[in-house]
């Protein structure tokens, strides 16, 4: 048997490699915009660049035009950016299969990493189902859970997805050759699509997000948006680090407020409900700044975060 494999993220390009050693590699697809990855895989030293594929993700007829020359039996997809056709869908006999990294039917999304974080979710997990022309509404074939812990940032949770994936991949082929893959139907009335996150997804709303809302938005785009945007005095800067803080005073009830800054303990500002979060790292346009350098952004004791 011999899998292609579609792929657009650097870190998920690490499947390549299992099946490398299991002899079922028949080539890689990466769109040709993902030039970084290009790059990576075509300096690994274990790809042939015969069998390296980088078309046009938007065209059909490349697509097909290479399947059809590499002909493989099956084709397996890890965050690749299309709606596959049934056109193309139908070519390899044992059809396509995606390592899909959230649980299914409740996130149906292309970025469910981000919203798995992004809504408290205490799990994440990879789910495999072979695909169709709808959007992650195929049969699911298998599935396996994670917790997610209150400090995973985004790269945290891939890494986490990719190892499962991994582990997956080789239960998965065993079953696909074995002949002993079962298929469940998604429930159809459980299931959400949450779309890419967009500006308003990774700001601050500190008058209406709770202190743990907070923390799950900075960890959600942590490090692909530099964490979360606030503003401060008219500059949109981002939170990139923070955790939960206590403070042997009452709170003002005043969101945004920072009500303690110093060089030896930094920043914390205060969430509404009165929770106080310490702001550990910064990025604005001085660049990274952490502790008591954020002080020297300006950030000072008594101003607002909007």
């Amino acid at each position: 048997m011999q899998a292609l494999i579609f792929c657009n993220n650097i870190q998920s390009a690490q499947v390549v490699f299992p099946m490398i050693q299991r002899r079922l590699f028949a080539g890689v697809v990466v769109p040709s915009t993902n030039v970084d990855l290009i790059n990576e895989l075509s300096n690994s030293g274990y790809i042939e660049s015969e069998k390296l594929f980088t078309p046009n993700h938007n065209n059909d007829d490349e697509i097909i035009d290479i399947i059809n020359s590499v002909e493989p039996d099956v084709c397996l997809v890890f965050t690749f950016p299309k709606i596959f056709s049934q056109e193309i869908l139908d070519l390899p006999k044992l059809g396509f299969y995606n390592f899909h990294y959230g649980l299914l039917p409740k996130y149906r999304s292309a970025d469910p990493i981000f919203w798995q974080i992004k809504n408290r979710e205490p799990f994440g997990g990879v789910t495999v189902l072979k695909m169709d022309k709808t959007i992650d509404g195929g049969e699911i074939v298998m599935e396996e859970k994670f917790p997610i812990e209150s400090y995973d940032s985004y790269a945290m949770l891939l890494q986490k997805s990719v190892a499962l994936s991994i582990k997956l991949l080789n239960e998965f082929i065993d079953a696909l050759m074995a002949e002993t893959l079962t298929f469940k139907p998604q429930e159809s009335t459980a299931f959400q699509y949450f779309p890419k996150p967009i500006l308003k997804d990774v700001t601050i709303n500190w008058s209406e997000m709770a202190m743990s809302d907070v923390v799950a938005t900075v960890n959600a785009g942590n490090p692909w948006n530099r964490g979360a945007i606030t503003n401060f005095e008219g500059e949109n800067i981002n939170i990139v680090q923070v955790s939960p803080a206590k403070y042997d005073k009452e709170l003002p009830d005043e969101p945004g407020k920072i009500i303690f800054a110093n060089q030896q303990y930094g920043i914390f500002v205060v969430c509404k409900n009165r929770e106080l979060l310490r702001i550990e790292t910064t990025y604005s346009s001085l660049g990274y700044n952490s502790g008591g350098m954020i002080l020297s952004t300006g950030i000072q004791e008594g101003k607002i975060f909007e």
